[in-house]
This record gives C-alpha cells, sequence and structure tokens, in this order.
C-alpha cells in the first residue's frame, strides 16, 4: 500500500502540470488561426508535453528502483547520479519546448501588429 500511496502522489504532483498543457494544446488546435506561430506553438506544447510524460515516467521508474535496491547504497547512489543527468536533459528540452511556445507568441503579436490588430 505505501508503493502505491507514493506513486499516487508522484501523479498528483504532476497533474496540473499536464492539465495545463493539454489545455493549451486544445487551445492551440481550436482557437487559433491556422499559421506558422500555431504551428511552432504546437511544436513546443507537444516538446513540453512529452517532457513532462517522461519526467512521471522517470519519478515513478526511480520509486520502483528504490524499492528493489534497499540494500545496495553504492547501487542507488550510481542510479541516482544517472537519473539526474537524465532529469537535466528533459528539462533542457522542456525549455526548448518553452522557447518555442514564446518564439510564436512573439511572431504572432508582430504579425498581428503589423496588420494593424493590436493597439
Amino acid at each position: 500500500m505505501g508503493s502505491m500511496t507514493q506513486w499516487l502522489t508522484l501523479l498528483a504532483y504532476s497533474l496540473p502540470e499536464l492539465f495545463g498543457l493539454g489545455i493549451a494544446i486544445a487551445l492551440l488546435t481550436t482557437n487559433a488561426r491556422p499559421g506558422p506561430a500555431r504551428r511552432l506553438g504546437l511544436i513546443g506544447i507537444g516538446t513540453m508535453s512529452i517532457a513532462a510524460i517522461a519526467g512521471l515516467g522517470l519519478s515513478l521508474y526511480q520509486q520502483i528502483m528504490f524499492a528493489n535496491m534497499t540494500n545496495h547504497p553504492e547501487s542507488i547512489q550510481r542510479m541516482f547520479s544517472i537519473l539526474s543527468a537524465i532529469r537535466i536533459a528533459l528539462n533542457l528540452v522542456a525549455m526548448g519546448g518553452l522557447l518555442a511556445l514564446v518564439w510564436a507568441l512573439c511572431g504572432a503579436t508582430r504579425t498581428a501588429a503589423n496588420a494593424g490588430e493590436i493597439r
């Protein structure tokens, strides 16, 4: 029962981010005008979503591995350093998605300003 509680806690920590990313994808696909800015925004949000889901999977994997290695501190230390490196890489991927989203926003507002839509 203890591991189930830990898994549900990990899921609860990830749900707000996953819900927010899902809503962002829905808004971009239904309300944004088709074009390069929308496409770049979807790429950015999609990249961030993949990184968030992979991070959740990595956290679940870490819980499983820690439960199985309680008597091997050197293995836990080695695994923790590897998982930390993977987590850093996932954060870099998510940062790339955020930059793509901001780039799309800048492009969309520039296009709208040139068309005279923003005052």
